[in-house]
């Protein structure tokens, strides 16, 4: 297995959950369907808004699954280093069933987990 190349394509989701909900992604809320398309947006909402509460709790969820993601992904790093190939993909596991409900949106830790799927696949061969 290419160990420099999962330690990449991971480090690179690492990065990118941690990053969810400061990147974003359009979304909208209201009755108006306003887009609001970060947690930093939807801060700045000001307070008679009243969607302002829905799409800061939105970002907020968004935010904690993408530290929860990163920080199963840094588990997955510290397995891949002690060769644990099978707990490394346990953790991205994880990290993909936490990005679930955002998927369409993010779709970080789907490619990784089937990477690391295909490599460990042929390894058995």
């Amino acid at each position: 297995m290419a160990d420099r190349e999962f330690e990449q394509k991971l480090q690179q989701a690492i990065n990118r959950s941690s990053q969810w909900a400061g990147h974003g992604w359009s979304i909208t809320f209201g009755p108006r369907d306003e887009i609001v398309s970060s947690l930093q947006q939807a801060e700045q909402l000001p307070a008679d808004i009243v969607y302002r509460q829905v799409a800061i709790d939105y970002w907020n969820n968004v935010d904690r699954l993408g530290q929860e993601a990163a920080e199963w992904g840094r588990q997955a790093m510290r397995h891949l280093q002690q060769n644990n190939l099978n707990a490394a993909e346990d953790a991205v596991y994880y990290a993909r069933y936490l990005e679930r409900p955002i998927a369409q949106q993010t779709l970080t830790w789907e490619p990784v987990h089937l990477f690391l799927y295909e490599r460990l696949s042929h390894a058995e061969k």
